[in-house]
């Protein structure tokens, strides 16, 4: 009988240790996710805001080139106007389809990451 009150409490230290192990990796693992995906969303933010600058000044040297064609200073900039209005119509009806379930797909692919490759490893 007092083997087994010996034994008794090495096997709920065990089982503390595990569960304070499973605690820190689980903590770990979420920080590494957390880390990903914010140095992820930094990134792709500096690069939308560059490729924004570029589109606004390319926007306004077509303007001020087909304006300069045109022999008008507003037709130029109707024009462009008019681009962006047509290419905003496209993406409204499209983008269902096209754009929120590819961008859900590799928001879910980059947050499994580790765990597809897991699957296809094997």
């Amino acid at each position: 009988m007092k083997e087994q009150e010996k034994d008794e409490p090495g096997l709920i230290d065990r089982i503390k240790e595990y569960a304070q192990v499973q605690k820190e990796l689980i903590m770990l693992t979420a920080a590494d996710k957390a880390s990903e995906l914010f140095a992820n969303l930094v990134t792709n933010i500096v690069f939308g805001i560059c490729c924004l600058f570029a589109l606004i000044i390319g926007s306004f040297a077509c303007g001020f080139m087909i304006s300069e064609k045109m022999g008008n200073t507003y037709s130029g900039f109707f024009i462009v106007a008019g681009f962006y209005l047509l290419i905003a119509l496209i993406v409204a009806f499209t983008k269902n389809k096209y754009l929120e379930k590819p961008i859900a797909n590799a928001v879910i692919k980059k947050v499994f990451k580790e765990r597809n490759e897991d699957i296809y490893e094997n």
